[in-house]
């Protein structure tokens, strides 16, 4: 479709506009206007309705419909007029009153018109809202804050770095996997989770049940398996959930571990956590009762976890436990002080 801002350089569309009185229109009126002059000039020198539609890339109706004005009214007809109605409705108030509303909301930025209503019980709301906006003082003119946007968290501003793949593992340490599990426990409902970490080379496992869902739980949980494993932890990989960042990811970035996190909504780049999380369902939750008080939760679990790594066979390690593969090939005599006890509160 053509310009028609430029048209302004054809000399007929000049002579015909020179009839009406440019004062008398608005930008949007003159631009309507210039339009269609210069739909009737193509027609007239064609004759043809549907190559005007063509070249136009409108309808036929629409210029037939223009045709018909000219014919009828003349070219006055072809002026625009904007929808709406011809007398609107205002607000007849005195000074006192004028003044009286902007006080009013001058002292209360953030209220709306119907907010104020009961303010001013004299005027109804849409009185309010009229004399509001002729003199441009609505929410978004008198609030301060209306405009501002909400900083986000500074936690969330962390990067994603993605897990590579194959990425290596021999050493244990060398990564960690972590994820978290809610559960709703009596008939109250009431929100019990688990924290689960598993060494990738090893396959030892360590979970925790809390009644908080932080990231000072998962940090704890994090210095915790370093101080099994012997060793420095070099990255972890978590899933995009608010327990993983803050404090979590802080402590990672104070011990220099490297932080990865799985792509939303896969649980398939956290595999084998994923995995743990379903033996650890299967396999403890019908041993304990979840309704007991939070410290039996951990002494069972801790049992547990015993079991799991010392007695239970895993077929991706030769049906051995996972710690015969740690002692075997990775073991080393522990520094004084640290404690000799892996596991603390047991029995045995």
């Amino acid at each position: 479709m053509k310009d028609y801002q430029n048209c302004g350089n054809n000399q007929s569309l000049n002579k015909i506009l020179k009839n009406f009185n440019p004062k008398a229109f608005t930008k949007w009126q003159y631009e309507i206007l210039c339009q269609r002059l210069l739909v009737l000039q193509v027609f007239d020198s064609t004759n043809n309705v549907k190559k005007t539609a063509e070249l136009f890339k409108t309808s036929r109706s629409h210029i037939q419909k223009l045709i018909k004005i000219r014919k009828k009214i003349g070219l006055g007809g072809l002026i625009p007029i904007r929808p709406g109605p011809k007398l609107k409705r205002g607000f007849k108030l005195f000074s006192a009153q004028k003044i009286r509303i902007e006080q009013i909301a001058e002292s209360f930025p953030d209220f709306g018109h119907k907010k104020l209503a009961p303010y001013l019980p004299e005027h109804s709301a849409s009185t309010i809202y009229r004399y509001l906006s002729h003199k441009g003082m609505l929410v978004r003119n008198r609030c301060p804050a209306y405009h501002r946007k909400i900083k986000p968290r500074n936690s969330w501003k962390i990067k994603r770095k993605r897990l590579p793949q194959n990425y290596p593992t021999l050493k244990p340490g060398d990564l960690i996997v972590i994820d978290s599990i809610t559960e709703f426990v009596g008939p109250n409902f009431r929100k019990l989770y688990f924290i689960c970490c598993v060494d990738m080379a090893t396959r030892i496992a360590l979970a925790i049940a809390t009644d908080r869902h932080n990231s000072i739980e998962t940090r704890e949980l994090l210095s915790k398996m370093e101080m099994i494993l012997q060793t420095k932890i070099k990255a972890v990989l978590s899933d995009n959930g608010s327990e993983f960042l803050a404090y979590f990811h802080k402590a990672c970035l104070e011990k220099n571990i490297e932080h990865f996190f799985s792509r939303p909504r896969t649980p398939k780049d956290n595999a084998v956590c994923e995995r743990f999380n379903q033996t650890l369902q299967r396999g403890f939750y019908w041993r304990c009762d979840l309704e007991k008080p939070l410290f039996e939760i951990n002494q069972n679990l801790t049992k547990w976890l015993i079991e799991y790594n010392i007695k239970r066979p895993h077929e991706s390690l030769n049906l051995r436990p996972p710690c015969a593969v740690y002692f075997n090939k990775f073991y080393i005599s522990r520094p004084q002080e640290v404690y000799s006890r892996l596991w603390n509160r047991t029995e045995i």
